[in-house]
């Protein structure tokens, strides 16, 4: 009998230590979550700015929803790189063509 009443002190001691360990976790998660909700200040941002995060939050649901790997993402991608690379190779062709014009004819 002397061995079950010291088992079941030590099970209850276990126990109890386990249950303050998952409280202190919790705290702490909490706290955890709390600073990094007050970092990001998301309330805040929806205030200032609620079209932004309106578009930032579609464009978080549709990665998350799977459509970064779609026909559609694809096609767009390569129309957006189009797009972005035109002005840039003008540009440098521009600047490669004014460099050839002043050091061709000095007086250009």
């Amino acid at each position: 009998m002397a061995t079950e009443t010291d088992s079941n002190g030590k099970t209850f001691e276990h126990a109890s230590r386990m249950v303050d360990e998952a409280r202190a976790f919790g705290s702490s998660l909490s706290n955890q979550a709390q600073s990094f909700s007050e970092s990001i200040d998301l309330r805040g941002r929806v205030q200032r700015n609620p079209i932004g995060m309106v578009l930032a939050a579609a464009g978080i649901g549709y990665v998350l929803g799977g459509g970064l790997f779609s026909p559609m993402t694809s096609r767009l991608l390569k129309i957006g790189v189009r797009l972005a690379l035109v002005p840039v190779i003008k540009s440098q062709l521009g600047a490669m063509a004014g460099e050839v014009r002043t050091h061709a004819h000095p007086s250009a």
